[in-house]
């Protein structure tokens, strides 16, 4: 089984498996259930190289391979969420002393950006994880 874990940050599968409890990865488990069915055909393809008649465990890595490759699930909203958490550290930094938001959305960039990709992919695998069933109905639909 292909897994993913974080490199840059630590974050535990506690606090992901609560987020989801909690209904916080509703959005990103929209976008996956999307992302399926949108690259359906491209996985298979994928899988068909490892098995004539792929079982379930080479679909759902097959469908892990292509995320990492795609490296996204859903890059304009990815954006959109990555903008909106800058312009809450421009806010915050500007509480004290103004500092230019370009600056300051660089500096966010070059510290932080890694870490959100991959906190991220790691959602997502563990939702693939946790909805192998639903997405596994997608992929054989």
């Amino acid at each position: 089984m292909i897994e993913f874990y974080p490199n840059s940050i630590y974050y535990p599968r506690e606090a992901v498996e609560e987020k989801l409890a909690k209904g916080e990865l509703d959005k990103t488990e929209k976008h996956l259930m999307g992302w399926t069915e949108r690259h359906r055909g491209e996985i298979w393809d994928c899988a068909r190289d490892d098995a004539e008649n792929p079982t379930d465990e080479i679909l759902l890595d097959n469908l892990r391979a292509l995320l990492l490759c795609k490296g996204s699930l859903q890059p304009a909203a990815e954006m959109g969420d990555m903008i909106k958490e800058i312009k809450k550290e421009v806010w915050y930094r500007n509480e004290k002393e103004h500092e230019p938001a370009a600056e300051v959305a660089e500096e966010w960039r070059a510290k932080y950006l890694v870490k959100w990709r991959e906190a991220r992919m790691f959602e997502a695998f563990v939702l693939i994880e946790k909805r192998a069933a639903d997405l596994l109905k997608i992929l054989r639909a």
